[in-house]
């Protein structure tokens, strides 16, 4: 809605990013929330439910990510995607997160469950040599001279913002005696 500076500057586009911001509220923020709920209550029927729920997601997620150009073009896209993922996640037994992990993503999983391992484990495999390989260049220069002085130039700088926000922290204090 060019020309409209009152939207414009709310810095929200409301036919686009508006749309995808509540979506991420409601369908991830939320999610997250009852996630914990569930992690923190004794029952583990809702530790399933949340668990199939992120299952979903993050495999629409993946799709949704493979796809965007094509999505782009869906008119209402994200109120769609909105109200998919509120089925996944509405509070009966047969949700959506239900039905799409065992009617597609389980069997899916189950048959390509030993291809999925070895690939999972060949890629652990080089990501923990990188791992290692970046622990030792980063101690190697920790040790160099170039290293030490960045340390040595850290713990000043932290040593000097520590006693700044000492110093605000305080005169904010003297602020309210006046």
């Amino acid at each position: 809605v060019h020309g409209d500076p009152e939207k414009e500057s709310s810095g929200i586009n409301a036919e686009y990013g508006g749309s995808s911001l509540l979506c991420s509220v409601v369908c991830f923020v939320y999610p997250a929330y009852k996630s914990f709920k569930a992690v923190e209550s004794p029952q583990g029927d809702d530790d399933t439910q949340w668990l199939t729920y992120w299952i979903v997601y993050s495999t629409f997620n993946i799709l949704e990510y493979f796809t965007d150009l094509l999505l782009f073009w869906i008119p209402m896209y994200n109120l769609l995607k909105c109200l998919f993922l509120l089925w996944c996640m509405w509070p009966i037994k047969n949700n959506g997160s239900t039905l799409v992990y065992h009617k597609i993503l389980r069997p899916f999983l189950l048959k390509n469950e030993d291809k999925i391992d070895a690939r999972l484990d060949k890629v652990t495999g080089k990501v923990n040599k990188y791992v290692d390989d970046a622990k030792r260049e980063a101690a190697a220069f920790a040790d160099s001279s170039t290293g030490q002085a960045l340390v040595a130039g850290a713990q000043v700088a932290s040593a000097n913002a520590a006693q700044q926000l000492d110093e605000a922290l305080n005169d904010s204090d003297k602020d309210k005696d006046i």
